[in-house]
């Protein structure tokens, strides 16, 4: 029997050239000429801001959050077993994928219930999603809700 261990690393996924633009649906809160950096598996988004600093997009809630002063920072705590499981949110994802398997290659964990609404990020909250779909839903749905009070009672409708 063989047990492999995922390195919080391997759950950073680097833009390509080929990568969409997943910052397009989330450009009405970050502002200015974010770069993207990548995503995790965990759905967060990374970019470099116009200072050079590394920042998180937590998808969940909206909020950003700089996870490192530059590039070469962010490369040395991505480095870093556990200052990297904590910003990649590796603890959900190592536990999600032992019960149901890994992620395939660009997926990562979308919510049921997004966090802002009430749902948490724990493993019984999330599902498999593509990035860019994940990307693109949670950025549009945040900006739907961005000016609504806490407490105010949401109805979420799906246009055919």
């Amino acid at each position: 029997m063989s047990f492999s261990v995922r390195l919080p690393l391997e759950m950073f996924y680097q833009k390509t050239p080929s990568t969409p633009d997943l910052l397009a649906e989330w450009r009405w809160l970050l502002g200015g000429h974010p770069r993207l950096l990548g995503w995790s598996s965990s759905g967060d988004l990374f970019f470099a801001d116009e200072a050079a600093r590394v920042c998180r997009v937590d998808t969940g809630a909206a909020v950003i959050e700089v996870v490192a002063g530059s590039i070469a920072a962010f490369n040395t705590l991505l480095q870093d077993a556990e200052r990297a499981g904590a910003v990649l949110l590796g603890p959900v994802v190592r536990h999600f994928e032992s019960v149901h398997g890994p992620l395939p290659e660009g997926r990562c964990l979308g919510f049921t219930t997004l966090p802002i609404l009430g749902g948490a990020y724990t493993v019984e909250n999330r599902f498999v999603i593509s990035i860019s779909e994940h990307a693109a839903i949670t950025g549009d749905i945040h900006r739907q809700l961005r000016d609504l009070p806490d407490g105010t009672a949401v109805r979420l409708e799906i246009d055919p």
